[in-house]
């Protein structure tokens, strides 16, 4: 994304009206363009573009524009959980907005407080981008010298948090655990953290999925005495649930069975009012989610092995997939506001949206 005004953003698109608005490419754009950039803010990047690119005249005409661009966004993406995150907050937003103003407004008075709302909230997404180093610093009694650190998938927030600490001249050992479902990007991801970790003296080790727990056993003293498991979520769910890489899920329960604290680091806009009813497959589609991870194979007149799948995104993206981490494997959420207990994520949304 290239900032082109004080706020940071992208230089929005020429006035046209929102069926030529392309929002699906317009998110790709801002996701390809900066990898700093999450899914739930390039959600509310794009609403803010359509709506400073049209002109709805009226209030109704303004939310049902942005219910309907929510709408095509989520349906683009094979995990559009954390992006909804970002479209209920930006909605909710515009509508508190719109509730404190008169009943009835002049076709001027309703421009300008148009133009208002988008400034405002540009501005919104510009303080939620400093979210990311407050999470950082939060984090840092946590990682103290001569601790292990367990991290699992991308996570820029997670990365954040181990650059600071190196930063803060703490000296501590990072395990990094992959797995076959992790893709480029995610290898492209993880060689840059490493090499960052490096260049401040962290010790860095990378181990396949199937041997944490010979890792874990495999410590010496004194890391062994001071362990952590540190992972980011894309989403964190009404019961403080937490939607991250597949696999972040077993590594949860491993740490749980091992006596070992396990956090989760996320940005509070990525609070959604979302509430499983279990973990898996079907949970995540009835959010909308594009996987299936259990597929019988009911013969074997086929020679092709049947593997899970995750949906392709429209505009070439493929994301990985993901699963739920109940609330009960998770000894806390790192957030910019504090350590927050799952308990609290509902705490929070009644507090936004009541």
């Amino acid at each position: 994304m290239a900032p082109n005004d004080q706020t940071g953003l992208a230089t929005p698109p020429p006035k046209d009206s929102s069926s030529n608005f392309d929002i699906v490419s317009h998110y790709n754009r801002l996701i390809s363009s900066d990898p700093s950039t999450t899914p739930a803010i390039a959600a509310i990047e794009s609403l803010i573009a359509i709506l400073s690119a049209t002109s709805p005249s009226t209030i109704t005409e303004t939310i049902t524009l942005l219910q309907s661009a929510s709408t095509t966004l989520l349906a683009s993406q094979s995990n559009p959980i954390p992006l909804s995150a970002g479209t209920e907050l930006i909605q909710r937003y515009i509508i508190t907005s719109f509730k404190q103003q008169p009943a009835q407004l002049s076709g001027h008075d309703f421009t300008q407080l148009r133009r208002q709302l988008i400034t405002n909230s540009k501005l919104f997404v510009s303080q939620t981008k400093s979210a990311r180093s407050k999470i950082a610093k939060h984090a840092l009694p946590f990682i103290r010298d001569d601790s292990t650190v367990f991290a699992y998938g991308s996570s820029r927030v997670a990365d954040a948090i181990l650059s600071h600490a190196a930063e803060s001249n703490r000296y501590f050992y990072v395990i990094f655990i992959t797995s076959d479902s992790t893709d480029s990007n995610e290898a492209t991801a993880l060689h840059q953290s490493t090499k960052r970790l490096l260049a401040h003296g962290i010790p860095v080790a990378t181990i396949p999925f199937p041997t944490i727990s010979h890792a874990i056993a495999s410590l010496p003293k004194p890391q062994a005495s001071n362990v952590l498991f540190l992972l980011g979520a894309e989403a964190v769910l009404e019961n403080g649930a937490a939607v991250s890489n597949l696999g972040s899920h077993l590594v949860a329960s491993v740490a749980k069975a091992n006596s070992i604290p396990c956090y989760f680091a996320a940005e509070s806009y990525k609070f959604t009012r979302q509430f499983p009813t279990s973990f898996g497959d079907r949970d995540l589609q009835r959010m909308g989610a594009k996987q299936q991870v259990l597929r019988f194979r009911s013969s074997m007149d086929d020679d092709k092995e049947i593997e899970w799948s995750v949906e392709e995104s429209k505009g070439g993206g493929n994301d990985g997939g993901v699963d739920i981490t109940p609330p009960e494997l998770i000894s806390g959420l790192i957030t910019e506001s504090g350590i927050m207990t799952c308990e609290g994520v509902a705490e929070e949304l009644i507090k936004l949206w009541f």
